[in-house]
């Protein structure tokens, strides 16, 4: 996600610039040091000291601290938390990261898949840009 978060602010400004919406998402933790160390140095990592969440205003703290680390707090893309139940999770397959595109009927039109580990964003944008002239 590192390597994307330059990439969001940008889609973001374009985005409300067409007077669309772009908003992140934050679910279940892909890492967490109590749950799935691999990035920790129980795993001879860097040391994450993430815990799994146990309450919702944890995890919206994570996901603060995500925005922060990301460079992100003060792009003003909106940024919502999952619940502990991970319903948006599970509903849409979204671990450890997906892109989705809604259209303005509230339809998911698209859906981002990762390519060599990471996603392309100008795939989106073009969809994007592509609802926006609908409207226009």
């Amino acid at each position: 996600m590192r390597e994307l978060a330059p990439a969001f602010a940008s889609l973001h400004r374009e985005a409300r610039a067409v007077g669309a919406q772009l908003a992140i998402v934050y679910i279940a933790e892909a890492h967490a040091a109590d749950e799935w160390p691999i990035n920790s140095t129980r795993c001879a990592g860097p040391g994450n000291s993430v815990l799994r969440p146990t309450s919702l205003a944890q995890r919206c703290a994570l996901a603060r601290r995500m925005m922060h680390a990301l460079q992100l707090q003060e792009s003003g893309i909106p940024v919502y938390a999952d619940g502990l139940d991970d319903a948006f999770l599970e509903a849409y397959a979204a671990w450890p990261i997906r892109l989705f595109g809604i259209d303005r009927q509230g339809r998911l039109a698209q859906i981002a898949q990762p390519e060599q580990g990471s996603f392309r964003l100008p795939a989106l944008r073009e969809w994007l840009l592509e609802e926006a002239a609908k409207d226009g």
